[in-house]
Formats: C-alpha cells, structure tokens, sequence
C-alpha cells in the first residue's frame, strides 16, 4: 500500500469525522433490554463533499482516484479544523535591540512558546498522554484534534497537573509507540485513510466545466 498526500488544492465545503466505535450486542431481550460491548478497536470514518469549480481542480481529484487505485492504496487527510481547536501562541523571531541593532552574527532576539511535545512516551495502544505544559498551546481544550506519529486523535479529558505537564485523555488508541519529545500536531493532525469503496469518489462534470466529488473514507494502520 502507499499513502499519498492529499493535494493541497483540493478543499471541502462539508466534512465529516468521526470515530466507528464498532460495538456489538447479543440482541435485544423481549423486555427491551440490551446489551452492548465494545471491541476497542474504533477506527475514523470520513465523508468529504470537494467542490470542483476550476481546471487545476478536476485534473487534481481525477489524479488522486486514479493513485488511490480504488482500495488498493491511502491519502494523509484530516479535518479542517484550526478555528474550533487549541489557539497557538505565535513565535516571533528577529527581533532587533531597542536602537533596532541586531547581534554581531546578524540574528535577532525570539519570543513566544515552544513547540508541543509528549512529555512522557507512551505505547501502541494507550488512551492516555502526558504533554509539556510549556507548549504553545494554552489551554488544552477538551474536543480539539491532535496528530500523534502521524495519526489523528481528539481530545476528550484534560488533567493539568502541579509542575510542567498535563495529561490528556484521547480516543482512539494510539496506533503506534510516541517517544519522548515527539511533537504533536495541533491545527492540521491528518491520518492514513484509504476509500470505503472502489467507487466512491466519482464525480460528473456539467458541462465539462464543474462537479462534486463525494468520498467516503476509513482509517487503515
């Protein structure tokens, strides 16, 4: 299988991700009762709606269904989501001396946060990670998505402990081991997700000028 990067051209007016949680049941009793388990192996689902309104546009998709070569292979993709996630504190370099003189070298003063990063490593498989709480990110918000080793999770607890770090609670499990000071990703996590079906994604021009391609999507690891 090879993963693609989705082209940078292409943008949807109307997504949707969510987590297939992939439960299961025995049924329904005749007094109404159930019972429902959990197979913890929840995996994203996606269904993205791209508008395809210029030349560059159409090649672009008619290129990406051709790679993907039906299920056979898989795109980086994620929400578009920065305006409902963590605000970032910015990084400001360059700056000069109060006389607006630079160091000797040429370089300026920094200001502003360091990156985000795992404070502690966890294992394939956790639902929990602890992260420096000199990040720029402040605060951690409960609902945003993350990236984590290149797979894309959100956030559904937030413990701020005493000290330098806060734990976070996260669904779904980590596909693969984080080290310590791996970096998270906070406006544009993406993950592996190939198409739920050979078809999906077809889309018709009107007038040879413009369409809407609709593809449904699942996360593979």
């Amino acid at each position: 299988m090879i993963i693609y990067d989705w082209p940078a051209i292409l943008a949807a007016n109307a997504e949707t991700f969510r987590i297939d949680a992939r439960t299961r049941s025995g049924g329904e009793t005749i007094s109404g009762r159930e019972q429902v388990v959990t197979s913890n192996l929840g995996r994203w689902v996606a269904q993205l709606t791209v508008p395809l309104h210029t030349p560059a546009k159409i090649r672009a998709m008619r290129s990406l269904l051709a790679r993907l070569d039906g299920r056979t292979n898989a795109v980086r993709v994620g929400p578009c989501d920065c305006r409902n996630g963590n605000r970032l504190i910015p990084v400001v370099g360059d700056i000069p001396y109060g006389d607006q003189a630079f160091h000797s070298d040429g370089a300026g003063f920094m200001q502003g946060g360091i990156a985000p990063a795992i404070a502690v490593a966890a294992p394939a498989g956790a639902t929990t990670i602890r992260i420096l709480n000199g990040s720029t990110v402040l605060p951690v918000l409960e609902g945003s998505f993350l990236g984590l080793g290149g797979h894309l999770h959100v956030v559904v607890g937030v413990d701020p402990e005493p000290g330098e770090e806060t734990v976070l609670d996260i669904r779904p499990k980590l596909r693969a081991g984080v080290a310590e000071g791996a970096p998270v990703e906070w406006c544009r996590a993406r993950a592996p997700m190939r198409l739920s079906a050979d078809d999906s994604g077809a889309f018709e021009l009107q007038l040879a000028r413009s369409g809407t391609a609709s593809l449904d999507l699942v996360e593979v690891w």
